[in-house]
């Protein structure tokens, strides 16, 4: 695995999405319940951006239409039960959060 640093644990509020781009990707981190999440920050519906709406029930939310994507699995759970979007391993190196693009 090659983990990569993103940033601080304070730079991702609990509750909601921050985009973060590494080279060409966006990725969207959430902090949910004091766990960190990363997931691929384009809906496959639209390529619309997850990350400007908060969690709702452990999945983000797509602004367009409302497709959820589980932040564990990154399964569809509202929308297109085939749909996915791609889920990166995530760790802390003290306060700083790693993510593996290599997944």
């Amino acid at each position: 695995m090659a983990f990569q640093a993103i940033g601080k644990v304070s730079d991702f509020p609990e509750g909601r999405g921050t985009e973060v781009r590494l080279g060409s990707r966006r990725i969207a981190v959430y902090r949910v319940e004091g766990r960190l999440h990363a997931i691929k920050d384009i809906c496959p519906h639209e390529g619309d951006a997850l990350h400007r709406l908060p969690p709702k029930e452990g999945a983000a939310v797509c602004a367009g239409h409302g497709w959820r994507f589980d932040l564990a699995s990154g399964r569809c759970v509202r929308g297109d039960p085939g749909a996915r979007v791609a889920v990166y391993p995530v760790k802390l190196e003290g306060e700083t959060v790693m993510v593996d693009l290599a997944g």
